[in-house]
């Protein structure tokens, strides 16, 4: 349900949109003067919005989010029992389960959330196969549609024991809802975070794009940490910020 009410109203409800939207409203209100406030929050929200597209804000928010979790190292760990990646950014997900595959040919492999919108399931497989991977050995969860939906299920799904070694693949920003829900249902894995905006360090500085692109990673940002909040006012994670 969650999933269904949400997605409708994520363009109008992303930070810059809302900042757009009530500048337009608050210029509306001073032209009529309706309000003598009204050009004072117009100004107001319009340098907000400068800053937003300026300044490394989006960097600072993303910052936490993706160094939460440290990188996993082949090399130094044992084999894992399975390895599952969650749906959506369906590249760097696909090409490390792939690259994991090989590295680990005795582990179970699951894609949850096949993400049609983006490949057709036969399409993924066929993608993951010319990426080195064997289609063969990868068990497809297509019902979940949220990071919920992909703990619940995926835990349906394998039924773990409790001695078994998990990874979990999704990007580094969406690690600590990951981890946070996929404990609150039962099931134990471990990071795998790929596809960092920051880079793999906190102490390494990424370079900042003003404008358009900034904008856009703020969006990215406060919708993980607004879903981070929800999920754990919902029950759906253990902790409001998921630690390794």
């Amino acid at each position: 349900m969650f999933y269904v009410l949400s997605n409708p109203f994520l363009p109008a409800a992303s930070p810059t949109n809302a900042i757009v939207l009530i500048i337009a409203a608050a210029t509306f209100c001073a032209v009529l003067r309706k309000s003598k406030c009204a050009a004072w929050f117009a100004v107001t929200c319009a340098c907000a919005l400068a800053m937003a597209g300026l300044t490394p804000v989006a960097i600072w928010l993303m910052l936490p989010l993706e160094n939460r979790f440290p990188q996993w190292q082949t090399g130094a760990h044992t084999a894992p029992d399975g390895i599952i990646a969650l749906g959506g950014e369906a590249g760097a997900r696909l090409s490390a389960l792939a690259e994991l595959s090989r590295h680990f040919p005795e582990a179970r492999l699951v894609y949850s959330g096949p993400g049609e919108r983006i490949f057709a399931a036969e399409e993924l497989l066929k993608t993951f196969a010319r990426l080195g991977g064997d289609p063969s050995r990868i068990i497809m969860e297509a019902r979940s549609r949220s990071t919920f939906e992909n703990a619940v299920y995926s835990n349906e799904l394998i039924k773990p024991n409790l001695g078994e070694r998990w990874l979990l693949v999704t990007s580094a920003m969406h690690m600590p809802r990951a981890i946070g829900t996929f404990r609150h249902a039962g099931f134990r894995v471990e990071a795998y975070p790929v596809e960092s905006n920051t880079g793999d360090n906190a102490q390494v500085s990424p370079a900042f794009t003003a404008g358009r692109k900034a904008l856009r990673e703020l969006d990215t940002a406060m919708r993980e940490w607004t879903a981070l909040a929800a999920y754990r006012l919902m029950g759906r994670t253990d902790a409001l910020f998921p630690a390794p």
